[in-house]
């Protein structure tokens, strides 16, 4: 699904006016009507009857919506309240209007304007079970101080302490929709849903909006746009869904043998470090590869050989030291390598001097896509000039996490973490390379520059050793097959997260493995076709 920028969102409904006569009204009307609409679905009428609302209204378009909705209610013979935050004559515009027909029907409008109120706001939110928060929505650009953010902290401490369940009206209020950070103060708590319109934000999906906000608490509500517009002005990012990435799959034609499902060639391992290997090539083969071969050290085989069944292994020389050498890489190239339709390259193959030559070597000759991931990517960072060089001569992978994105770009931690998005997408520009960016959520790249997608994590089972290797090798066996890598790679991010939380919901959080990880993706699969 695609993710949205305010400014896109705000040339949407100018262009609905404008070009296809829409009212603002209109478009008010079908927020608040959805959202009527949607909380009668996920409460029941009959639980909604007894409950006691309230719905709090900024004096902007965020306001106005909640006013439609509190019509809505009110109209329906439901017990709701209506807050506002400002005299009555400072709701200017639609919003006006909508609460002057609210006053006119008859309805309770309860006005808050001035910090001595907040007692009495603090009784009417303890004594509720619905809080609809409809304060600010995409215009807030600034941080909130003052009045506002009294009135925010006290909902967002109360709804905590009484367990009222808060509904939040296009975004939760104080987060920035386009950045995803908190400006100044937030609706944090217990918020049950959000019920966002035209399309999803791309705030909920980075900083604090990931951290707050789980996929099943977002609802995108159609109110009805010009589906031209929506196309037009989205951002280039969007989230994956499981129905495209069953899209990307090659199809398992019966009558195929494993020679129609790519050969996919694991560069990994060394002392110590032998697991790696393993999990990126048990992911591999798990992935649907027809054939997978793990490269080695080949001091390592024995321990491979025993380890591995479906996997063939290739022992490369390595002098008996236990890592890749520059020798090794020769023989990689003039034996290996030759018949592969991708390769994986860098889990667990250490920071040796040699190995570093290896890789260089290495590199320079693979005519297939490559995915380097791990120490490959911290040999690389130490001379970016190799991916300069090679620009344009093949299609490469990276895998990196947050520091190896620092050591790779010289760019802080914690401003890859505030900006993700343009962090990547610069990277990918500038060396022409496909980019899965890994935090709290994976983001991936496009070579050119343009296009991202998001991969909201939410599952802690990947918060052990090996979900990277595992991550790789599946990403690598889906460039084998032929799927193009933007698409191989989204695929691979989508399935190890949905593996990763159906183990979870089977199982627990507590002691499963990345390589349990690998071995449950044909079943996530099955049970996503299933769906």
């Amino acid at each position: 699904m695609k993710l949205y920028f305010s400014d896109n969102l705000k040339k949407i409904d100018e262009g609905a006016r404008e070009t296809f006569g829409y009212s603002e009204n209109i478009l008010m009307e079908n927020a608040g009507s959805g959202c009527y609409r949607e909380l009668l679905k996920l409460y029941g009428e009959n639980f909604l009857k007894k409950a006691k609302i309230i719905v709090i209204c900024g004096k902007g378009n965020n306001g106005g919506d909640g006013l439609v909705l509190s019509r809505y209610f009110f109209n329906g013979g439901f017990n709701v309240k209506t807050v506002i935050l400002a005299k009555k004559d400072l709701y200017k515009g639609i919003a006006g209007t909508n609460l002057d027909i609210l006053t006119n029907l008859g309805a309770e409008i309860i006005e808050i304007s001035e910090n001595r109120q907040l007692s009495k706001l603090s009784g009417i939110i303890g004594d509720a079970e619905i809080v609809v928060d409809a304060i600010f929505g995409i215009g807030l650009n600034r941080e909130i101080n003052g009045f506002f953010k009294d009135i925010i902290d006290l909902i967002d401490k109360k709804s905590a302490a009484g367990g009222a369940d808060i509904i939040c009206i296009d975004v939760p209020s104080g987060l920035n929709s386009d950045s995803g950070e908190f400006m100044g103060a937030a609706i944090k708590n217990n918020i049950k849903k959000v019920f966002t319109f035209g399309g999803l934000k791309v705030g909920f999906y980075i900083n604090e909006g990931e951290k707050l906000l789980l996929d099943e608490k977002i609802t995108l509500i159609d109110i009805n746009q010009p589906q031209r517009l929506l196309e037009e002005y989205c951002s280039g990012f969007e989230i994956l869904s499981g129905k495209d990435i069953l899209s990307y799959l090659p199809e398992r034609n019966p009558a195929a043998t494993k020679f129609n499902y790519g050969h996919l060639l694991v560069v990994a391992g060394s002392y110590g470090k032998s697991g790696a290997a393993y999990m990126a090539s048990l992911s591999g083969f798990k992935g649907g590869a027809g054939l997978v071969t793990a490269a080695i050290p080949s001091a390592l085989n024995d321990i491979m050989e025993i380890k591995t069944t479906e996997i063939m292994t290739y022992p490369a020389f390595d002098g008996g030291e236990g890592f890749f050498t520059e020798k090794s890489a020769e023989d990689i190239i003039d034996n290996a390598l030759k018949g592969k339709t991708a390769v994986v390259i860098g889990p667990g193959i250490g920071l040796n001097a040699e190995t570093k030559l290896f890789l260089h070597r290495l590199l320079t000759a693979i005519k297939v896509p490559a995915l380097l991931d791990a120490d490959a990517l911290n040999i690389l960072s130490e001379d970016l000039g190799l991916l300069k060089d090679i620009k344009g001569k093949n299609d490469i992978v990276l895998t990196p996490h947050f520091k190896e994105m620092e050591r790779l770009t010289g760019i802080s931690r914690e401003i890859i973490a505030k900006n993700p998005l343009k962090v990547g997408l610069d990277f990918a520009k500038e060396f022409g390379v496909y980019l899965i960016l890994k935090g709290s959520s994976m983001y991936i790249f496009d070579k050119n520059g343009i296009d991202a997608s998001v991969q909201v994590k939410h599952s802690s089972v990947m918060a052990s050793g090996g979900s990277g290797d595992v991550l790789s090798g599946l990403a690598g066996s889906f460039a084998c097959q032929g799927i193009p890598l933007y698409n191989a790679m989204r695929a691979a991010s989508y399935l190890i997260v949905y593996s990763a939380r159906d183990l979870s919901l089977r199982y627990g959080d507590f002691g499963v493995g990345a390589a349990e990880i690998a071995g449950n993706i044909p079943y996530a699969v099955k049970k996503l076709r299933s769906l």
